[in-house]
């Protein structure tokens, strides 16, 4: 059981974002609660658009501030946000700033002003909830509690590092925001080995509407099998998400894959490797095309029981690699692409590292039949030395 203790507010704004909108989800068993389009994407300052019973459109507002946490808030910047608020279409019903900040009396007095002035306007009311509150409400459920301070409370804490979106599938980060994002999230693991990463599809959203729209006990033949075909399509997306979490947090707190990853590969090759793991996770099935006809055929450095990963070949991702070859060549009389390590950056980051590490979490998924010291013993963790060849 969680106990109110004093948990920090999360490390940045999008997790802050993350925390508001599973603490009022299950407030309000509103499973149709949806985030209001990307950062910097908001309308008229609606981060999250959610349902409490008959109360509909509900907007929150994540106090969001270039310096994070945020730590003051004043009473102008509740007067802006509230006025801008007031351009949301659908009308509000509701519109709850939710901060960071201390719970601030002075700030609660003059927001119950704005309540008397909007009842006598009939506009929406005005919920002004400080840190110490949203912490109080976010311990009331145990699921949340779990997810973003770890299970059973301070004596085994495991804060939410992070939230990464992926549309369709590819994750939403520039090549900037990636290298950065890689190292701070490399640095949080060290810090907080029990932490963990969120890395949600925008579809999870899409489908769980679609779903709620349908309602719990939908009569028709027809719609009982449309609400079957989301369920089914939801479980295979958080599928997906549960393996990408997973992947990635070990990249960060396995000591063999983060040291290839941070010390030999580099932050900025790391964080491509990463994405490209994400991306090949959050992919559907049979997507991906094959143009070349080809594949990577790849196996640990001591493949003692003869194990082998395929990964298809683009053409994009054979022509890199017969440049790289024919360069090879010319230089070193030997194409020297017999290893892993020996692949363009970019084949390597795209096709052959995320192949190798979803195999590795399947092998460990599956540790009852192949034990991680065999895996240690075949080298599958020293990931440059796998030896390769194209067929």
């Amino acid at each position: 059981m969680h106990i109110l203790a004093d948990y920090p507010p999360p490390r940045s704004w999008d997790q802050f974002e993350e925390l508001c909108a599973d603490v009022f989800q299950s407030s309000w068993q509103d499973p149709a609660m949806v985030r209001h389009g990307r950062a910097g994407q908001r309308q008229h300052g609606v981060d999250i658009v959610g349902r409490n019973g008959a109360i509909y459109p509900i907007g929150l507002q994540c106090k969001r501030r270039s310096r994070w946490p945020v730590s003051r808030l004043t009473a102008k910047q509740i007067d802006n946000e509230v006025l801008a608020a007031q351009e949301f279409r659908p009308k509000l019903m509701a519109f709850y700033i939710l901060t960071t900040a201390p719970d601030d009396t002075t700030l609660q007095a003059h927001v119950r002003k704005i309540n008397e002035t909007h009842n006598k306007n009939h506009l929406f009311e005005v919920v002004l909830l400080g840190w110490s509150e949203i912490l109080r409400r976010a311990l009331k459920d145990p699921q949340v509690a779990d997810k973003h301070f770890g299970a059973k409370g301070s004596a085994s804490r495991s804060p939410l590092l992070g939230t990464w979106h992926t549309t369709q599938g590819r994750l939403e980060k520039t090549s900037a925001e990636l290298s950065l994002d890689f190292q701070e999230l490399w640095e949080d693991f060290q810090d907080w080995p029990n932490g963990h990463i969120v890395i949600r599809d925008r579809e999870t959203d899409s489908l769980i509407q679609k779903i709620a729209a349908l309602g719990e006990s939908p009569h028709s033949k027809v719609e009982r099998e449309e609400r079957l075909a989301l369920r089914q399509q939801l479980r295979t997306l958080r599928r997906h998400e549960e393996a990408s979490q997973e992947g990635v947090a070990r990249m960060c707190t396995m000591t063999e894959l983060r040291t290839y990853l941070y010390r030999v590969k580099q932050p900025k090759l790391a964080a491509f490797c990463i994405a490209g793991f994400i991306n090949e996770q959050m992919t559907v099935p049979g997507s991906r095309s094959c143009a070349s006809g080809l594949a990577l055929r790849m196996s640990p450095p001591n493949n003692v029981r003869d194990s082998r990963l395929s990964a298809n070949l683009d053409d994009w991702a054979l022509k890199s690699i017969e440049t790289i070859k024919a360069k090879r060549v010319e230089m070193f009389n030997n194409p020297l692409t017999t290893t892993v390590d020996e692949l363009p950056d970019d084949v390597f980051a795209q096709v052959a590292f995320p192949r190798i590490m979803r195999g590795i979490l399947e092998a460990l998924g599956d540790e009852q039949l192949t034990p991680v010291p065999t895996l240690m013993a075949e080298g599958w963790f020293n990931i440059g030395h796998w030896k390769l060849d194209i067929a």
